[in-house]
């Protein structure tokens, strides 16, 4: 099945539906694994079968009128077990530093990458510097992680706990992490850069 990362981010957008796969294979290349949209950008997660590794490759897209444009993109080789549901605890190796000064549980969340693209909005802005900056975070969660909630919108965690959330606000939001009815956990800032 080919992969075209523009037209599978779109349809994920437009359906926002996540189908558990449990493994890649010469038959299924790829996986949408998660996508988060924010008003008029919107960020895509998925699982990619590379030679002789799995990849993780994150698309940002803005939509101008009524369609979307890619403005780019980053991946990673990733673990083969990327696909897998998630732990009841997240490994002690992915406590990062992002959570350290928080209240919340280090075994419930951790950042697990992220990025960001300046947006020209299509040569609508007067500069090339005077566009806006859309940043996404990759956050892993334990089985104990039903959503998080952000900017007045919830995402729910998929089976394998990897979830995609992007932001053009200049500050650093604040993210909800949600247990199951809804119990709120705690709370991180994953868009804080640290040192």
């Amino acid at each position: 099945m080919a992969y075209d990362a523009f037209t599978e981010s779109v349809q994920l957008i437009q359906s926002g539906h996540l189908q558990p796969v449990s493994r890649l294979s010469r038959r299924r290349r790829f996986a949408p694994m998660a996508v988060d949209v924010a008003g008029d950008v919107a960020v895509t997660l998925f699982a990619r079968r590379g030679v002789g590794c799995v990849l993780s490759e994150t698309w940002v897209l803005s939509e101008r009128g009524a369609s979307w444009h890619l403005l780019g993109g980053g991946g990673a080789s990733a673990e083969d077990d990327l696909l897998a549901p998630r732990p009841t605890r997240l490994p002690a190796a992915l406590h990062l530093s992002e959570t350290a000064d928080t209240e919340i549980d280090p075994g419930l969340v951790a950042v697990d990458g992220g990025g960001g693209i300046q947006d020209d909005q299509g040569g609508a802005v007067r500069w090339p510097w005077s566009g806006r900056w859309i940043r996404y975070v990759v956050l892993r969660t334990s089985a104990d992680v039903e959503s998080l909630s952000l900017d007045n919108r919830t995402v729910m965690v998929p089976w394998h706990g990897r979830v995609v959330l992007v932001s053009t606000k200049r500050g650093s939001p604040r993210v909800i992490v949600n247990g199951h009815h809804g119990a709120v956990l705690g709370e991180v800032r994953p868009f804080e850069r640290r040192r």
